[in-house]
């Protein structure tokens, strides 16, 4: 006569420790990810324009931060850069990626040339995606 399995009082049983352990490697790994900090790579010495109107966007790791100092220097992602290099590694950007995000962050008393000179390079290489970053009490 053919066995029947389900005659049989087997005992099976699930071992919950492997369970247990995904769920926790799980719980470990969305903190780490959801915790790091965004490097926004900001020049830490740009008195920023104050605006009112201005609008609070979510940083965004993926954005190119250029600056403009008081003294007319340029910082691409928080580098000291000159136009030259400025327009090469824009260049490249519009070859790879023309919808980029871009942050112009000036200081109040950038030299309005050098400003000219940034948003002259952006619109040459087709650059539209670019928002200038302001002061404003509500979102700082």
């Amino acid at each position: 006569m053919p066995r029947n399995i389900y005659d049989e009082d087997n005992d099976a049983s699930l071992s919950m420790s492997p369970l247990i352990d995904c769920v926790f490697l799980l719980l470990i790994f969305f903190l780490v990810t959801t915790m790091l900090k965004k490097d926004l790579h900001e020049v830490d010495h740009l008195n920023l324009p104050i605006s009112r109107s201005s609008l609070e966007v979510p940083p965004d790791d993926t954005v190119l931060a250029i600056a403009i100092d008081a003294d007319a220097v340029v910082y691409l992602e928080g580098e000291e850069t000159s136009i030259g290099a400025l327009i090469e590694e824009l260049k490249i950007i519009e070859q790879n990626d023309p919808e980029r995000r871009i942050r112009l962050d000036t200081d109040e008393s950038t030299p309005f040339y050098r400003l000219v000179e940034v948003l002259d390079a952006l619109s040459f290489r087709n650059l539209r995606n670019v928002g200038v970053r302001t002061y404003h009490e509500k979102y700082d």
